[in-house]
This record gives structure tokens, sequence and C-alpha cells, in this order.
């Protein structure tokens, strides 16, 4: 019989190891925090880099984090597991990433992996902001992991949508237009207007800040481990649409309306009616799950076969190649699972929508189904001598979409082969355990999962309500 080591390498590597996490407080780190602590029983202490905000200090930060639904199983059942919950007060937009330097250097003597899922997912934001977040950020922490005397692995996140003028894209680390140093010293030079003026010219292809400065962070990353004898044992990640748990800690969980999660809120509730999207293409959603396992998989291959010459190594964490969900199919399994679990409809329209290629039929249906509504709402609104709502809601509706709109008519290929190498070195147990294989997906069923979710934990309704809605679904 194999020795408990043999079967379970992966929490074998973490067992007394410490973790530091920065984006702790984030959808991702969430699910990394609890992953983590559940499937390693032994693992160490778990720094959790964490920023005051004007109303919280750190320590209310953290009990809030723990409080999260996600943590659910690990307070009833090991409550001692969560004490390896360490907050660090810091900021990775800080020089030494703000952390005082008596916990700093516990850190330098203590710490061995490090997972980097600090970012500012803003697709509409000012370019110094992004280049500030996601590429000094990174700069930062790569500096702070030059200081660990123990290090082992380095995972840095990253995403797909980066160096979107090619159809195909490989896992490697591409070369940017600028340097991202020159960049960034550019960048501080000039002011907040001038900047704005030349955004859309440094930008170029690149659909958004946020796609353009996670591009410049890899580079910047892949500049600092090959020109530094002390090379890092860097691991990028690259997930493509992050959405709802598969099935840890809790099928469907979701905390926030980015992407697919506030198309469905808005359909549900009866509020878009339309929507720009290529029903054709491929939608490669990534469950947040999914893309964790694969971040705690690849840190354990990492530190136990990283040598000086190797290559640094890129996962892209998406479906599409081997697993495709296309945009019908989203909006088919979507309709089908709010029906049958609808929401707390408070708009007159029944949860439905109409997917449009056609830029003209997009417009026409915005302006019939969306804008006209509102003014007659508005305007009943304002005789009544009530505050007029629904147009300023459509506003922001549209804004958000129109950020989407270049992810929803175009598609991509993403070669995705590190996965499956990384599976065949694991053992079954390990398999099993962080599972990250894309094929053994089930759209339908997890569709109906995401839509429950969303429907618990953004809309925040009991299960009790279901006969109600479908009540009310049918009037």
């Amino acid at each position: 019989m194999k020795d408990i080591t043999d079967r379970t390498p992966i929490p074998n590597f973490y067992r007394c190891r410490s973790i530091f996490i920065t984006g702790a407080t984030g959808f991702m780190g969430k699910i990394l925090i609890e992953k983590l602590v559940r499937s390693c029983p032994e693992i160490g202490s778990v720094y959790l880099l964490i920023r005051p905000t004007p109303t919280k200090d750190v320590p209310s930060r953290l009990r809030e984090l723990t409080n999260c639904q996600v943590f659910d199983w690990l307070r009833q059942h090991r409550p001692d597991a969560l004490e390896k919950l360490i907050p660090v007060s810091g900021d990775v937009s800080l020089p030494n990433l703000g952390i005082e330097a008596s916990i700093l250097q516990e850190l330098e003597e203590n710490v061995s992996v490090v997972f980097n899922s600090a970012a500012r997912v803003k697709f509409d934001d000012n370019l110094r902001s992004a280049i500030d977040a996601n590429v000094k950020g990174p700069k930062r922490v790569a500096i702070f992991c030059r200081k660990l005397k123990n290090l082992k692995t380095f995972i840095h996140v990253s995403t797909a949508f980066n160096n979107l003028d090619k159809d195909e894209l490989s896992e490697e680390i591409f070369p940017t237009s600028l340097d991202p140093e020159i960049l960034m010293n550019f960048v501080d030079s000039i002011d907040d207007q001038m900047l704005a003026s030349i955004t859309k010219q440094l930008v170029g292809k690149c659909p958004n800040v946020y796609a353009y400065s996670k591009a410049l962070g890899e580079q910047l990353l892949r500049n600092l481990c090959e020109c530094d004898e002390q090379r890092l044992p860097l691991v990028i990640v690259r997930p493509s649409i992050v959405t709802a748990a598969l099935s840890e800690p809790l099928p469907g969980w979701i905390d926030n309306l980015n992407g697919p999660s506030g198309m469905i809120v808005g359909i549900a509730k009866g509020l878009v009616r339309t929507v720009r999207v290529d029903s054709r293409l491929v939608a490669d959603l990534i469950p947040v799950d999914i893309a964790i396992n694969l971040m705690i998989a690849a840190a354990w291959d990492r530190a136990s076969s990283y040598t000086l010459a190797q290559m640094i190594p890129v996962y892209h964490c998406s479906s599409g190649s081997l697993n495709p969900i296309r945009w019908e199919d989203f909006s088919r399994y979507g309709t089908r699972a709010g029906e049958k679990f609808p929401m707390k409809t408070e708009i007159i329209w029944y949860p439905s929508a109409s997917l449009r290629t056609n830029g003209f039929a997009f417009k026409f249906e915005v302006a019939l189904y969306h804008y006209l509504p509102a003014f007659v709402v508005d305007t009943v609104a304002v005789l009544c001598w009530k505050k007029p709502f629904l147009t300023r809601l459509y506003k922001k509706v549209h804004k958000a979409m129109s950020c989407l709109e270049f992810y929803t008519m175009r598609q991509w290929h993403f070669v995705s082969r590190n996965p499956d190498l990384l599976l065949e070195k694991m053992s079954a147990e390990d398999r099993n355990t962080y599972n990250f294989d894309v094929r053994k997906i089930n759209w339908e069923s997890y569709m109906e999962s995401y839509v429950l979710g969303v429907r618990k934990y953004l809309l925040k309704e009991d299960s009790s309500t279901l006969d109600l809605r479908r009540s009310n679904l049918k009037m």
C-alpha cells in the first residue's frame, strides 16, 4: 500500500508551509483561502494582505471575510483551522506592500509560497489606476518575493484576455509594444488630462485598460525574472471569464455582478430585454473553483520541478478549446433555469432576452424595450411626486453591457496544454481533490446551479419563496 504522502503529494507539499496571499478579500481570494485551509489540514500560517479602509480596520475586515458563507463548513466542523489565517495590514500600491518592518521580517523567515491575486478589474478604469494596480502592484510583490529566504513558488493570476490581436493564443508571455518600466515612468511624468487624451493611442488594439495593464504586468515579471540572478520561481495562471463555483465550497457561489452574473440578474428581473451577443461564439466561462484548484496544483508542481533553466510556466485556465459553451447555450440553459427557479421580478417584462448580432437591431430594441418603458415609468413617477429612477438605471446597465460587448462579439482560441500535462503528474487522489479538468463540466447542470447561486447569494432570496415566485411568473 502506498504511503499517504505518495497518494496525496499536494497536501503534503503544503504541510507546515506558510503561505502569503494578496487579493485575499476578493472573489477568487476567498475561494483560494477556503480550499487551501480545508484540503490541506496541516498547512502552516496563511498570511493575508488586507488593506484597511476609512471605515474598517484590518481585524474587522478579517472577521467580515471569515463570516462569509464560503467558510460555513470550516466554522462548523474545523473552527480551529481559521485560526491559521493571519491578517497583515498592507497594500500592493505601497513600497514594501505597506507592511511594518517587524512583520516583514517574520514573513521573510517563514513564507515559502506566494499567491498574487490582487488586481483592479475595471474595464472602463483610468490608465493610471490600472497601471498602479496591475503593473506596479506585481512588481512590488515580486520585490517582496526576492526577500523571502525559503521561497518555493510565486503564482501570479493574470487573464487569458490579453494580447487579443491574435486569434490563437499559446501559453507563453508575449512581448508588449512598450517596455513596462518606460511606460510607468512616462505615465508618472504627465498629468491626468494629458494621460486621458492619449490613453487610446497607448492601449492600441487592446479592448480596455484592464487587458492592457495585465499584459504589461506579465511582461514586467518576465523581465524581472530573466534579468535577475536570483530568478523567481514564477508561474502565471490565466483564467478566462471567471464565474460561479462549480461545486466548492458551495455550488453556484458568487459574490459579484461582473460579467455574465450581471447579465443573469438583469434578464431574470425583466430589466434586460436585448443583448449584443453573437450567439454562435464560444463564451469561454471558467468556474472559480476550477481556477483555484489549478493554481494550488501549479504551485506544487513548480516547487517540485523548478530549475533555473526552465521557462516561466503559463497556464490557460479556459474551457473553450476542450469543452465549449456557446452564448446561445448560455442563454438557453439560463432561461430554463430562470423559469424553474424564478427570482423576484420588479419590472413588468417576463424574464427573457434576445441575442442580437446586428448593431441596428440591437439599438432599435434598446429604444423600444428599455428606454421607452423607462420614460413611461419615470413620467408616472414624476406625476406621483416620486423620484424617477429607471432611465438612470438603464444608463448604468448599458454602460456595463458596452464593456462586455468586445468579448461577446468575438472569439479566441486559447491553447490549453499545460493543465493537461499537470493532470498527468498528479496522483488519482489529488486529481479528485483538486479537479480542474474542464471536460467534466456539464454546462446545463452548471447553469442551473449558477442561476440558483445568483438567486441565493447575490439577491439573497430564500428557497422558501420559490412557490410564490413561480406563481408570480405564471401571472
